[in-house]
């Protein structure tokens, strides 16, 4: 998929959700999901393909950008 097939799906997949919707429509494609879940798992799917991560498996360290808090005992 193109970028802009990739901005179109993850457009049409948070419409969807925002709406409750289950039938999606992007770059000249129609699916129905069986749920939000699933609809979730494939808006998942698209960002880390516009990110450049991987479909499966561990995303590589570089598209780790998030913080993990540390705690200890003292």
């Amino acid at each position: 998929m193109t970028p802009s097939e990739i901005d179109a799906a993850i457009y049409a997949l948070e419409t969807a959700l925002a709406s409750g919707e289950l039938t999606v429509e992007y770059a000249g494609r129609r699916v129905t999901y069986q749920s939000q879940d699933n609809i979730i798992k494939a808006l998942e799917y698209f960002k880390r393909q516009k990110q450049g991560v991987p479909a499966t498996g561990p995303a590589p360290a570089s598209a780790d950008r998030g913080s993990y808090a540390g705690f200890s005992r003292d």
